[in-house]
């Protein structure tokens, strides 16, 4: 499992050089959203869904909930398909179905929001359609509520192996141990110092936490790096170590020193742009002029 198409086909053809065969081969090799799709199309009908759903693009989900936001006679400005969409993946991300959001001391604005959830929710039911964030979300109400499909999945998949675990969010976690057989043959691997998406859910404690899900986990640090300088090294790992909640390692280089690392602002990232490709553009001159 990975994040996005592009590692995902990276992953395939790495793959297929060493089998010399077609990637057909390894229908189980992708990303979160893809392999859910193939569970959903399997067993759509144990979710009271057919097999041939659609799913939601942004423009389609954008399409749905302004028709929503127009029959309940909500604010348009207020209630943006943007703003909704944002609270409805949060929930998603949370594995929160409708039913299961509690609201007691929330804003009216957000209590609006939620009943455009549950209207949203009833009508792509009814279009027989998922949005993305469903895809995960059903698969682990699929394996919760059925453990014969479960098991199937728990004798299918001897080995897990899962990239970039540190973007994973609460109900991709989930989805992953709710497919983990009771031989806990999962492989992870990530690095806490470069999670970033807290922002769309997240959760660097599933990385943290991995060893006391998984008692017998044994952990393997790769702290040789073969990218950068021992100047850009040290840096970035004395301003890291500032963070309380971390594995922790220290990484190493065979590299040269380096130049200084230098600190340059921008206020926009068109500066930043602009900045970079000046530095680059006197770069080559100096090049070119010394030839």
């Amino acid at each position: 499992m990975t994040f996005t198409n592009k590692a995902a086909k990276e992953m395939q053809n790495r793959v297929m050089s060493h089998l010399k065969g077609s990637s057909n081969a390894i229908p189980w090799l992708g990303t979160f959203h893809s392999i859910s799709v193939k569970f959903l199309r399997r067993h759509a009908e144990a979710l009271e869904y057919k097999s041939n759903f659609t799913i939601l693009d942004t423009d389609d989900q954008k399409k749905l909930i302004r028709n929503i936001v127009k029959a309940e006679d909500l604010d348009a400005k207020k209630f943006s398909p943007q703003l909704i969409m944002y609270h409805i993946d949060q929930w998603k991300n949370k594995g929160l179905l409708p039913k299961d959001v509690n609201l007691e001391r929330s804003n009216s604005i957000i209590k609006s929001i939620l009943k455009v959830y549950k209207i949203y929710q009833d009508k792509t039911k009814d279009l027989n359609a998922f949005d993305f964030g469903d895809l995960i979300l059903f698969c682990v109400k699929l394996f919760e509520e059925n453990k014969d499909i479960k098991e199937i999945y728990h004798n299918t998949f001897k080995y897990i192996l899962v990239d970039e675990f540190q973007d994973t969010n609460f109900i991709q976690n989930k989805w992953l141990n709710l497919l983990v057989n009771h031989n806990q043959n999962i492989c992870c691997v990530g690095d806490d110092d470069q999670s970033i998406y807290s922002w769309r859910g997240a959760e660097i404690k599933n990385f943290l936490t991995f060893d006391k899900i998984y008692k017998n986990c044994k952990v393997f640090k790769l702290e040789q790096n073969y990218r950068s300088t021992k100047n850009i090294l040290e840096t970035a790992s004395t301003l890291i170590s500032n963070n309380a909640n971390r594995v922790g390692k220290k990484l190493w280089s065979s590299a040269n020193q380096g130049e200084l690392v230098k600190l340059n602002c921008y206020r926009t990232g068109k500066e930043e742009a602009q900045g970079i490709s000046d530095i680059i553009e006197n770069k080559i001159k100096k090049k070119v002029f010394f030839k």
